[in-house]
């Protein structure tokens, strides 16, 4: 158990505003970088499942694609597939920010 829930339990603060206000609030980044890793893998595997399985999507029409070397088709793919991976890093970086306040690049007063 760590000091600040001891503290906080110390100065008679509820069970329910422990876990919600200082365990959640430490125990968010580590899960929203798995979560932004996750969901990174699970665009980049979409290409497996859909190829495997036969369903109609991205994945096949890059495969298919692929296949007929047309090129076109490729680099949209490719470039839609990066412009989501910046976006996910972008919004886990700001949720980064909302969460914990030390992470922020501001510049120090000399």
């Amino acid at each position: 158990m760590q000091d600040y829930v001891k503290f906080a339990r110390a100065k008679g603060v509820s069970e329910s505003r422990i876990l919600f206000v200082h365990v959640l609030k430490n125990i968010m980044i580590p899960i929203v970088s798995v979560l932004g890793l996750e969901l990174g893998s699970m665009i980049a595997f979409a290409v497996v499942t859909e190829t495997v399985f036969a369903w109609p999507g991205m994945g096949k029409l890059l495969i298919d694609s692929i296949t007929k070397l047309d090129r076109p088709v490729i680099v949209a793919y490719l470039m839609m597939t990066v412009l989501m991976f910046v976006t996910i890093n972008l919004i886990v970086d700001l949720v980064y920010t909302w969460l914990d306040p030390r992470v922020r690049l501001t510049a120090e007063p000399a």
